[in-house]
């Protein structure tokens, strides 16, 4: 039996903390094949009180909290969890609840459920609304120009993957912050993996502030961010690709 690790990277969410817990345990029923690492991502608000106190309060070993003392960015916190998981199945999707934990199920179930190959299975968001979803389409069109390869809804969650795609991909040269999910799906589509989708619906966050992208202002960071993370991949392959000269 295949075991699931999901990674949730959770920055000043204590409000959220809670909630996240309540709806692992209902979404997990009685499922003995995942595991669920909850990464304080140095947090600054009582998320480490938080989290001792769910943890003493529900004493479940499917739930690991991994605690990074300061943060650097979303993408260092989730290879931290990553680091620390034990399934052979790998995922990881957002704490806010904007996401339904029952998709990173779905999409594990779809997993195992199809033949061996090489492959990553992620969520396409669905009944968004106009100008989110105009946003999102241009940002894949000038990441699929840029990088040469097809990329759609980049954001979405959840992510899952082998254990092999992480070991050779993700584990040694990733980035720390909101590149990340790129980073993932561009090696995934230059290294020849079929990417398939689930759809997917994203909710309205209840608590806390949103990290990468629910106001104009984070979403504008996020743009510049990855714009810049998209060319300096770019001019990496150009470097790579370039021929050398004989000697």
């Amino acid at each position: 039996m295949s075991l699931l690790s999901i990674v949730i990277p959770c920055y000043n969410e204590a409000g959220n903390i809670p909630l996240i817990f309540r709806r692992l345990r209902e979404t997990l029923g009685t499922r003995q094949d995942v595991e669920i690492i909850l990464v304080d991502n140095g947090s600054g608000d009582t998320s480490p009180a938080v989290f001792e106190q769910e943890m003493a309060t529900h004493a479940d070993p499917r739930f690991r909290v991994v605690r990074v003392p300061v943060n650097q960015g979303y993408g260092y916190g989730i290879t931290q969890g990553l680091a620390a998981a034990q399934g052979d199945v790998l995922a990881w999707t957002h704490a806010d609840m904007q996401t339904d934990p029952k998709d990173v199920l779905t999409a594990f179930d779809l997993y195992q459920s199809l033949p061996p190959a090489l492959r990553i299975i992620k969520g396409k968001r669905r009944n968004r609304r106009l100008l989110e979803a105009l946003f999102t389409f241009g940002m894949q069109c000038v990441a699929s120009a840029a990088l040469k390869v097809r990329l759609d809804d980049v954001n979405a969650q959840p992510k899952l993957f082998s254990r092999a795609f992480y070991e050779r991909y993700i584990r040694h040269d990733a980035p720390k912050d909101f590149s990340l999910d790129l980073y993932l799906l561009y090696q995934a589509r230059r290294n020849g993996y079929e990417i398939v989708t689930i759809p997917v619906d994203f909710s309205q966050r209840l608590h806390g502030e949103a990290k990468g992208g629910g106001s104009w202002k984070t979403r504008i960071k996020l743009i510049r961010r990855t714009f810049a993370y998209i060319f300096e991949l770019r001019n990496a392959l150009i470097t790579k690709e370039k021929p050398h000269a004989d000697h």
